[in-house]
């Protein structure tokens, strides 16, 4: 069965004599701490017999004042997947094409296809660095006017960051539809900049993962900001309680611990930069981004994920990204990481087969190249 998501499953064992417990897993990537200890804090005095706020109004309050926006900006979703299928059933109808930039994040695709549309992709390729050429999108989505237009930012798996002059092209050539901007893994972006204000006008609608931010992936917390009007046609489709109780507390004892996601971010950063030259120096392609993740080329992707599993290893086979080639990596802390190289250095002694890059180095997808790669 093919990978539709990170996270090592029990099923992903069978047959190899492992447990979950004895596996390092890359396959996800979220803050490199784990959760906070105020989060477990929190869920060991929880109390499971009362039904959740099912408007989140104390979350939303946190997350309003943190943010410097109206409560009835955001709403708070089951993790960022349950929102993306909730705008995409407010704007996409039977038969409709709307654009993806590709590739990218499957569940997008997924729920369009729930829809009864069909998503178009602007894919971007490892000729180019996976950069999207932008210079003729402004014209392309004022002719076909797309119900909606889907952009991770920074782009899972690729990692690619693109300024905020790039999105503001984007978002200000739409005539029809928003723009789905995903900033699922902008926490741990170096140089992030706000898109808050893009929301204002409704062109923009912004999904932000407190899964990842604070390693929480059990408990499913995601949410949304945009225009009052978007955040209540969603909310009057999204189901009853969606949110646990457990998530709402979770969250809050989350948002409450001071520095924990910029500290996350330095680790992951520290990660990032051992396995990028460490990796190349094995022997194998690296393309670095600017989130908390990288992909390597592994000819066969899902082989390598088999073959790093069996060592005790877990990794994300991109295919469902359209990359079967690659795998994605998570940033975890350096022992861990140090594991991880001598997996792969195993491998590649015992004879497992990779495409190196010509020059054996990496691909370098940060903001500032992806700014001057415009043809």
């Amino acid at each position: 069965m093919e990978q539709r998501h990170g996270g090592l499953q029990a099923s992903d064992l069978a047959g190899t004599g492992l447990r979950t417990a004895d596996v390092l897993d890359f396959s996800s990537s979220l803050n490199p701490l784990g959760p906070p200890p105020a989060v477990r804090e929190a869920l060991a005095s929880f109390d499971p017999g009362r039904y959740p706020d099912p408007t989140c109004t104390e979350l939303r309050g946190v997350l309003s004042e943190r943010l410097g926006i109206s409560l009835d900006r955001i709403l708070i979703g089951s993790g960022s997947t349950e929102l993306i299928h909730l705008v995409v059933r407010l704007f996409v109808h039977r038969g409709q094409r709307p654009v993806v930039f590709a590739p990218t994040f499957s569940e997008f695709e997924r729920a369009v296809g729930i829809a009864g549309g069909h998503a178009y992709p602007w894919t971007a390729t490892p000729q180019r660095g996976f950069r999207w050429a932008l210079r003729n999108k402004p014209g392309v989505l004022e002719r076909v006017r797309p119900p909606l237009v889907w952009l991770c930012n920074p782009n899972n798996p690729t990692g690619v960051y693109l300024p905020r002059d790039r999105v503001e092209l984007v978002a200000s050539a739409l005539t029809e539809g928003p723009l789905l901007l995903d900033e699922a893994y902008a926490a741990f972006v170096d140089e992030p900049w706000s898109s808050l204000d893009l929301t204002q006008t409704g062109r923009v609608i912004l999904l932000r993962s407190m899964t990842k931010d604070y390693a929480i992936p059990a408990l499913r917390l995601g949410y949304l900001v945009a225009h009052p009007d978007v955040v209540s046609a969603a909310a009057a489709i999204q189901p009853e309680w969606s949110v646990s109780g457990a998530a709402i507390v979770g969250g809050l004892a989350a948002l409450r611990t001071k520095g924990y996601v910029e500290e996350g971010r330095r680790i992951a950063g520290e990660a990032k930069t051992y396995l990028c030259e460490a990796l190349p120096a094995i022997g194998l392609e690296v393309v670095e981004g600017a989130a908390n993740f990288i992909l390597v080329r592994a000819g066969d992707g899902p082989g390598l994920r088999m073959q790093l599993l069996r060592l005790g290893v877990a990794v994300r086979d991109c295919s469902s990204f359209g990359l079967p080639e690659y795998v994605r990596i998570g940033m975890r802390c350096i022992p861990d990481c140090e594991r991880l190289v001598a997996a792969f250095a195993k491998l590649r002694a015992g004879g497992f087969e990779t495409r190196p890059h010509e020059d054996g180095g990496t691909m370098d997808l940060d903001a500032g190249n992806v700014q001057t790669a415009e043809p």
